[in-house]
C-alpha cells in the first residue's frame, strides 16, 4: 500500500513519513496538550519528486562531502532546481486545498508551513533553524512554501551539519507541516531544563510580543525568565530570573499577510507574560518533559485566549543535571571580610581557592559528604571573594546538622533557597562520626606540635636571614613549606569541634536555659585566658600603662608634632619599647586583611598600632591590664553562676553542660591559636615571596618585588619554569582592574549570581578596556584571535580556533561552528536557533553584548568565559 501524501497532525507518529517536528506535535497532540490543529503533507509526496526526476538522493548525499566547495554549490543548486521543475502528484493539489478548507480555512486564511525533516528534532540532534519556516502564507502560496522547504534541505550549511554530526548517517527526506497563523500577544521558546547548566529544577523561558520568528532567528533580545521548579507540591514556582529586553517592534499576523509594528515607548520594556502565564507555562514544560520522557525544547505562542504549543523536541547537547550549580547557590562575603582585606591579591584569592577546597571540602568528602560536580566553595566578583553558603549548608544538612549554627559561625545572612537535601544514612552517618572523632583527636594532639612548628619557620625564613638564597632555592623552600602545610593542616577538626560543641548545647539549653541562653553562654566563655588572639588587648593595655608613667614615652604621646616615624629613637632605652618590642615579637605577624599574603604585618608597619597607644594615653585611658581580666572573670563566674541555678537540682544537667562547655572553650581557644600561628606561617611565606619578587626585578621578569602578589599561584610556578610572557603587562593589566574594582560596590549577599553579573554587564563600565560582559548561553571557556563577521564575504578569513565576533547568530553560521571556539554576538536569547546549535557543537557563546562588533578589533587575543561572562582581552 502506498504511502499517504497527507495526514492530519494527529495521524503523524511514522517519522520516516512526516518529519521530526510533525512527529513531535503528534506525539504532544496525543498526550493532550494544546496543539493547533494541522496536517502533514508527508515525504511521500517529496520522493515522487526526486523519482521524477531521476535523483538517487542517497547516492548524492554520500558523495558531497567528499566534493570540493564549488563542485557541492553546483550539485546543490541543480537539485534544487529539478525539485522546483516537478509537476505535483496527480489530484495533489486538489486534495490539500481540500484539507486547508476542513481545518477552518478559506481565501482570508494566512497559514504556517514548517519543514519537518527526517534528520529534524531527534533525540541526538535538532537542525534548529536549518530550515525552512514561511509564516502569513496565502492560500495560493501555500504549495510553493512546500517547495521552498524541500529545496532548504539542499543546502551547504545541512551538508556541513551532517558532516560534524556523522557522516554515516542516512539521507533525509523532507515533509511540510502546515497549521492556521496564530493571533499571538506573545511568544517564545521554554526549555524544560536550563539550556547552560541542564539544571532540571529550573525552567528557561524566552518571550517576545507578537510572533516569535525573530527570536528563534536571533535577530532580536528577548525576555529572558528563568523559574525555579521545587520536588514537593507545597512550594509555589517562584521566577529566579527575570531580564526585560527593550522591545521596539514585534511581528504580528494580520490579513495582508505578516506585519512589523513599532510598539509604544511606555510599553518597550514591560514583561511579555504575567507571572501566571510564566507558571503556566512552566508546568506545561515540565508536563511535556513527563510525556516525552525526557527534557523538551518547545516552541509557544500565547493568543488572546490561552497558549498553545506549536513545536516540541528533544533537548539535545545539554545534560540534564539534577545537582546544584553555582549560579543558583547563594553566597556571602561575611566570613572573608573578617581577615581578608576589601579587595585580596591575586595570589590570595587563589591560595584561598585553593586552602578551602584541599583543606575544608576536601575532609567533608572524606566524611562520606556529596559535593556536586563543578560547584565551588569560593567564586570572586569584582576582586571581592565570596562563600558558597549553599554548599556549607548541605553538607551540614548531610551530617544530619543544623544549618542555623552554621551560619552563626560563619555570619551573614540565613540561606533563602533550601535545596532538596539526603541525609546519610545511618552506617554512613556513624563512619562519618568515627572519622571526625579521629580528626578532632588529630587536632587536639598535633597541635601544639604544628604551631611550634610554624612558630619556628616564620624564625627560621625572617626577610634578614635569606638574602643569599637563589631563585632555585626560594622555589624549593616555598614547595616544601607547602606540602608540609598539605601534611598538618588541622582547621577543619578544629572547626568541627566548635560547631558541633556550639550545636549540642544550642539544642539543649534553649529549653533549659530559656530565651536568653546565648548571652548566658557568651558570658561564660569570657575570661579564660587561653585565646591567644585576646590577650593581644592585655599586652597593648599594659603598653599603654607603661606609656602613661613612663616620662620620655609619655613626652612623646603628648609631642604636638607627634609621628610614629622615627619611635625608636624618641623612646630609646624606656621599657615602652621594650615591651612594644616584645608586642612585635607576639603579635608582629598578625595584621588587617591578614589572611592575603599580600597585606603588610604589623611589624612592617607598626604606625597604626603606635597610633592607637598614642591616642589612648593622650586619652587617659586608665584601665589596667589586671583590671581588665578581673572584670571578664567575673562576668564569666557571673554567667556560671547563672546556669547553674537554673539548673537547679537536675545534677546531670550540669554535668553535661561542663563536658560541652570544656570542649567548646577547648576548641575555641585551639581555633584562635591555629590562626595564630597560620600566620606564622603566612609570614614566612611572605618574606620568601618578597625575596623571590626581587629576584625576579633582577631577572627582568617583574618591575618591582610585591608584583608577585598579582601572579597565582600556578602563574608564580610558571614563572620560575621559564615560560615565556610578558609578565610585567600581566600584571600591570592586574593592577589596573584592581583601581577599576575599587570604584564598585558589591553587595555582602548574593542570591542569584547570574542576575548580578548581568547588572554588571549592564553598568557603565562597560565596553572600557577589559571589561567587556555578556550573557552565556552556552557553557565553557574559549581562548583566541577576534573574528569579525558582517557577512559571508567574512567567511573566507575564519580560521581554526578563532572567536567569531557578530551582530547576531544566523543559523546559517553552522558551516562555521566546527572551526571556531568561541562565539560573541551583539543581541540574542538563549533559546534562539543559532544558540541551540551552538550548544550542540559545544561551542562556548556570549550574547548581548551592545557594540562589540565595534569595540574588538580583528586578531585581538580575547577569552570568553560563561561562568562569568566576562570577556577578557589578553595580552600576549
Amino acid at each position: 500500500m502506498a504511502d499517504p501524501f497527507i495526514l492530519s497532525l494527529d495521524e503523524s507518529s511514522a517519522l520516516y513519513l512526516v518529519g521530526g517536528k510533525a512527529a513531535g506535535l503528534a506525539e504532544a497532540l496525543t498526550a493532550g496538550f494544546p496543539v493547533p490543529k494541522g496536517l502533514c503533507v508527508t515525504t511521500a509526496v517529496y520522493q515522487q519528486g526526486l523519482d521524477q526526476a531521476g535523483v538517487d538522493a542517497t547516492a548524492i548525499w554520500r558523495k558531497l562531502p567528499d566534493l570540493s566547495v564549488e563542485q557541492r554549490a553546483q550539485e546543490l543548486a541543480a537539485i534544487q532546481q529539478l525539485l522546483l521543475d516537478q509537476p505535483w502528484p496527480a489530484g495533489f493539489p486538489d486534495d490539500l486545498e481540500t484539507e486547508l478548507t476542513r481545518l477552518g480555512g478559506d481565501s482570508s486564511t494566512k497559514w504556517a508551513v514548517r519543514s519537518s525533516a527526517t534528520n529534524e528534532d531527534a533525540a541526538d540532534m535538532s537542525a534548529a533553524g536549518l530550515y525552512r519556516t514561511t509564516l502569513g502564507v496565502s492560500p495560493a502560496a501555500v504549495l510553493q512554501s512546500i517547495r521552498d522547504c524541500w529545496i532548504s534541505l539542499w543546502n551547504e550549511r545541512v551538508v556541513q551539519y551532517r558532516c560534524r554530526s556523522g557522516a554515516d548517517r542516512p539521507c533525509p527526506a523532507m515533509a511540510v507541516v502546515i497549521q492556521p497563523m496564530l493571533s499571538a500577544q506573545a511568544a517564545g521558546v521554554a526549555y524544560s531544563i536550563h539550556p547552560v547548566t541542564g539544571r532540571t529544577s529550573q525552567v528557561s523561558i524566552n518571550a517576545v510580543p507578537g510572533l516569535a520568528l525573530s527570536l528563534v532567528n536571533g535577530e532580536v533580545t528577548p525576555d529572558q525568565y528563568v523559574v525555579e521548579v521545587y520536588d514537593d507540591d507545597h512550594r509555589p514556582f517562584r521566577v529566579r530570573r527575570r531580564t526585560l529586553a527593550r522591545k521596539r517592534r514585534k511581528l504580528t499576523a494580520t490579513p495582508g499577510g505578516l506585519q512589523e509594528e513599532s510598539i509604544p515607548e511606555p510599553e518597550q520594556q514591560q514583561s511579555c507574560l504575567t507571572d501566571k502565564q510564566l507558571f503556566e507555562l512552566t508546568r506545561m514544560s515540565k508536563r511535556i518533559e513527563v510525556a516525552f520522557r525526557q527534557p523538551v525544547d518547545l516552541e509557544w505562542a500565547w493568543d488572546a485566549e490561552r497558549l498553545w504549543i506549536v513545536q516540541a523536541r528533544p533537548i539535545t547537547a545539554v545534560r540534564p543535571w539534577p545537582s546544584l550549580t553555582n549560579d543558583e547557590c547563594e553566597w556571602t562575603r561575611a566570613n572573608f571580610k573578617e581577615t581578608l582585606p576589601e579587595l585580596p591579591s591575586p595570589l590570595g584569592l587563589s591560595f584561598l581557592e585553593r586552602f578551602m577546597e584541599a583543606y575544608i571540602v576536601t575532609p567533608y568528602r572524606r566524611l562520606g559528604c556529596t559535593v556536586p560536580e563543578g560547584l565551588s566553595s569560593v567564586r570572586v566578583l569584582h576582586g571581592r571573594p565570596y562563600l558558597n553558603v549553599t554548599l556549607f549548608y548541605t553538607l551540614v544538612m548531610q551530617l544530619h546538622g543544623n544549618p542555623a549554627f552554621l551560619m552563626e559561625q560563619m555570619g551573614g545572612e540565613p540561606v533563602m533557597f533550601t535545596p532538596s537535601v539526603r541525609p546519610l544514612g545511618a552506617l554512613a552517618l556513624v563512619r562519618a562520626g568515627v572519622g571526625m572523632m579521629r580528626e578532632w583527636r588529630k587536632a587536639a594532639k598535633q597541635g601544639p606540635k604544628n604551631f611550634a612548628a610554624m612558630k619556628a619557620m616564620a624564625e627560621r625564613y625572617h626577610y634578614d636571614r635569606i638574602q643569599n638564597l637563589s631563585v632555585q632555592e626560594l622555589a624549593a623552600t616555598l614547595d616544601s613549606i607547602g606540602r608540609w602545610l598539605d601534611d598538618h593542616e588541622v582547621t577543619f577538626a578544629i572547626a568541627g569541634g566548635v560547631a558541633q560543641s556550639l550545636q549540642a548545647l544550642g539544642t539543649v539549653l534553649p529549653g533549659w536555659l530559656g530565651s536568653d541562653w546565648r548571652e548566658l553562654l557568651n558570658g561564660a566563655l569570657q575570661g579564660q585566658g587561653t585565646v591567644v588572639s585576646a590577650a593581644q588587648i592585655v599586652r597593648l593595655a599594659e603598653l599603654v600603662a607603661v606609656a602613661q608613667q613612663e616620662e620620655t614615652a609619655r613626652r612623646w604621646c603628648f609631642s604636638e608634632e607627634w609621628t610614629a616615624r622615627g619611635y625608636r629613637d624618641a623612646v630609646h632605652g624606656t621599657e615602652f619599647l621594650r615591651l612594644f618590642d616584645q608586642y612585635l615579637a607576639e603579635y608582629g605577624h598578625r595584621a588587617v586583611g591578614e589572611s592575603d599574603i599580600m597585606s603588610p604585618r604589623i611589624a612592617d608597619q607598626p604606625d597604626a598600632v603606635l597610633a592607637l597607644l598614642q591616642g589612648q594615653v593622650r586619652a587617659g585611658v586608665t584601665a589596667s591590664p589586671q583590671e581588665m581580666l578581673s572584670r571578664q572573670a567575673q562576668r564569666r563566674e557571673q554567667a556560671l553562676s547563672e546556669i547553674a541555678r537554673r539548673f537547679g537540682r537536675r545534677r546531670h544537667r550540669w554535668l553535661l553542660f561542663c563536658w560541652w562547655y570544656r570542649r567548646l572553650s577547648r576548641f575555641c581557644a585551639l581555633r584562635e591559636e591555629n590562626r595564630h600561628h597560620l600566620m606564622y606561617y603566612s609570614t614566612a611565606a611572605r618574606h620568601l615571596l618578597l625575596r623571590l619578587g626581587e629576584r625576579m626585578v633582577e631577572r627582568g621578569s617583574l618591575a618591582v618585588r610585591e608584583d608577585v602578589f598579582y601572579l597565582t599561584l600556578d602563574e608564580r610556578i610558571a614563572l620560575l619554569d621559564g615560560a615565556s610572557r610578558d609578565w610585567q603587562s600581566l600584571v600591570r593589566r592586574r593592577r589596573e582592574e584592581r583601581l577599576r574594582h575599587e570604584a564598585l560596590q558589591v553587595p555582602d549577599t548574593i542570591r542569584d549570581w547570574e542576575a548580578v553579573v548581568e547588572q554588571g554587564a549592564r553598568s557603565s563600565d562597560q565596553g572600557r578596556e577589559g571589561v567587556l560582559r555578556g550573557i552565556a548561553i552556552s557553557a565553557g571557556v574559549a581562548r583566541g584571535p577576534v573574528r569579525l563577521l558582517r557577512s559571508t564575504a567574512d567567511w573566507e578569513r575564519v580560521r581554526a580556533g578563532d572567536i567569531l565576533v557578530v551582530p547576531v547568530i544566523d543559523p546559517g553560521m553552522a558551516p562555521l561552528f566546527g572551526m571556531a571556539a568561541g562565539l560573541i554576538a551583539e543581541m540574542g536569547g538563549t533559546l534562539s536557533h543559532g544558540a541551540i546549535i551552538a550548544r550542540e557543537y559545544g561551542l562556548p557563546v556570549l550574547v548581548n553584548v551592545p557594540y562589540v562588533t565595534s569595540l574588538l578589533r580583528e586578531n585581538e587575543q580575547v577569552e570568553i568565559a560563561s561562568s562569568t561572562g566576562l570577556i577578557s582581552r589578553l595580552v600576549s
